[in-house]
């Protein structure tokens, strides 16, 4: 049994593990979104990191442990690594595992990061659209025909009676 896929396989596990933190982190960041809880926000945001550089971190682990197996010539990946390995080694089984989490994890970290991302969009445009009276003018336009222009009354949020 190859010592270096043991480390491989645990690699992968920290990897999900960290996923699971940052799909965490991505719930809170949304519920702090939704409550409107800037310090809660960027307290998020700022643990975030760690984590991001964590993954990096293991990351690169995993890349250096993949590289190792191969030759400069010939190169592996995971799927050739997991193949090669004998099937009723547990360490086939633990890295198959791992891969399919792995992959579970991570697609589902990017679909919370895109819905968050949509979330934070959507309310910048509402946002936007309730702010834009304040920066019209106060007093009447002048058209191309010299008349004044009406005024658009001003947004209902503003007036706080939404």
């Amino acid at each position: 049994m190859n010592p270096k896929l043991n480390d491989l396989a645990a690699v992968l596990e920290e990897e999900i593990a960290v996923g699971d933190e940052l799909r965490l982190n991505l719930a809170a960041q949304r519920q702090a979104v939704v409550a409107w809880d800037m310090d809660a926000l960027i307290a998020r945001i700022a643990a975030r990191e760690a984590w991001i550089r964590s993954l990096s971190e293991l990351e690169a682990r995993r890349v250096r442990i993949v590289e190792a197996q191969g030759t400069p010539d010939y190169p592996v990946t995971l799927s050739q690594l997991i193949m090669a390995c004998p099937e009723d080694l547990p360490t086939h089984q633990r890295l198959q595992s791992a891969r399919a989490r792995a992959r579970e994890t991570f697609s589902r970290l990017q679909a919370d990061e895109r819905d968050l991302n949509v979330l934070m969009e959507n309310l910048q445009t509402h946002l936007h659209e309730a702010l834009k009276p304040l920066a019209g003018p106060s007093l009447p336009l002048y058209g191309d025909t010299g008349a004044t222009t009406p005024l658009r009354p001003s947004s209902a949020l503003i007036r706080n009676k939404a």
